[in-house]
């Protein structure tokens, strides 16, 4: 029988990646249902006969896709908002600081943390639940560090840097890898970039660093989707990343700590200007904790959410749009059914499909909507919650309890 840490740490992971995990199998069993009901439709024109079997299995498909689908957005919302600052320590005055999200890097963490110092005033890690010594490690070699109370992922770590830099008063920030894969010796050339009159810097491996086929392919796929939905980054999902004070405000009024961190800082600072720096990732065995398709899938799902909910206007004209074809495509079919007694294979079902589309774009619209209203008046923070949200504050802290092993 499976050990009960197990399970909870496979049900925390799964709550953690709803989107990808919940999303994908909606999206999946939404098409087989559309390919279901284009062959009852069509044994239908020829035999004027409705098989039941063929019939129920197409109402199951569609009735479990979309449930599933609409699963995964409530289960991520609910658990990305779920998300508590831990207090901070009390953190020296600096201009320059580095910022170090950490999970389980002992025997990495430390020569990062000394590296850069060489280069920032200092250096603040985020140690997001880890089990091993990386803690202890990162304060032996001189970095000021914020302990998660359990993981939270490294979108949770990043809030918390962003929300420590300001506090530290800082007037640049630069955000690296604690693996390793980061090298330190570029901090300067980030700095100059921001001291030139930029708001963002943002590395690119790409000049120097070589990737398999496979892997390059893929990636540039995806950076071709974020060109398009989001903002034109040559390495959009590089994690080295340096910031302005002005740039460190904005994240912070709005920053989702969610997994797809760079996509989120992406389109939060796409207004502001941006500069590519050229460097090298330096690749080993520990660099990646994800398989490579779930982590495309996973940067998929971040893409189209970010798009979505950052988005608004865009996500309501798609929804809109869905739904007035929907119709559309409904009447006509019902119109020649009138006439020929015969239904459309093709605008049934994608009648179906668009009318499940822009119902779940909109429910995605009403719900961001209503919790950034909300927000409003109830400040994240469980500390900080006003009398008139203690409702909020129990959910988030028995959602917390339930996260925690």
């Amino acid at each position: 029988m499976m050990p009960m840490a197990t399970m909870q740490r496979g049900m925390r992971r799964v709550a953690k990646y709803a989107l990808t995990y919940f999303g994908t199998t909606g999206v999946i069993l939404l098409l087989i249902g559309g390919l279901l009901l284009f062959t009852l439709v069509g044994k239908y024109n020829e035999a004027r006969k409705i098989d039941i079997i063929h019939a129920t299995a197409t109402f199951v498909a569609l009735a479990l896709g979309q449930t599933t689908l609409t699963a995964g957005v409530v289960t991520y919302v609910a658990v990305r908002r779920s998300y508590t600052p831990p207090p901070l320590p009390p953190l020296p005055k600096a201009e320059t600081v580095a910022l170090i999200p950490a999970y389980n890097e002992e025997g990495r963490i430390g020569a990062v943390v000394r590296e850069a110092k060489k280069y920032l005033d200092l250096v603040i890690v985020a140690d997001d639940g880890s089990t091993d010594n990386t803690a202890k490690e990162a304060e032996e070699a001189g970095a000021v560090v914020i302990r998660h109370p359990q993981n939270m992922g490294k979108g949770a770590a990043v809030a918390t840097l962003i929300k420590a830099a300001l506090t530290a008063d800082a007037k640049y920030a630069v955000l690296l890898d604690a693996d390793g894969q980061h090298d330190p010796a570029d901090i300067p050339k980030f700095l100059q970039a921001l001291k030139s009159g930029a708001d963002h810097a943002a590395g690119n491996r790409f000049p120097h660093t070589k990737m398999p086929t496979i892997r390059r392919l893929g990636y540039k796929a995806l950076a071709l989707l974020h060109r398009i939905l989001i903002a034109k980054l040559n390495d959009p999902f590089n994690g080295y990343r340096a910031f302005s004070r002005k740039a460190l405000e904005t994240l912070n009024q709005d920053f989702d700590p969610s997994y797809g961190v760079e996509t989120e800082i992406n389109c939060l600072l796409r207004k502001t200007k941006t500069i590519e720096i050229p460097i090298k990732v330096n690749y080993h065995e520990a660099s990646s904790k994800t398989n490579f398709i779930i982590q495309g899938l996973n940067i998929v799902t971040t893409i189209l959410w970010t798009a979505i909910t950052k988005r608004l206007f865009l996500a309501l004209a798609l929804s809109l749009i869905s739904t007035c074809l929907s119709i559309m495509l409904f009447v006509n079919v019902v119109s020649l059914f009138n006439t020929t007694r015969y239904i459309r294979l093709t605008y049934s079902t994608f009648a179906i499909l668009l009318e499940i589309i822009g119902t779940v774009l909109m429910a995605i619209i009403i719900m961001n909507i209503m919790i950034k209203t909300y927000n409003r008046k109830c400040n994240n923070s469980i500390n900080d919650v006003p009398s008139n949200c203690a409702i909020s504050k129990k959910l988030k802290q028995w959602l917390l309890n339930k996260y925690d092993d």
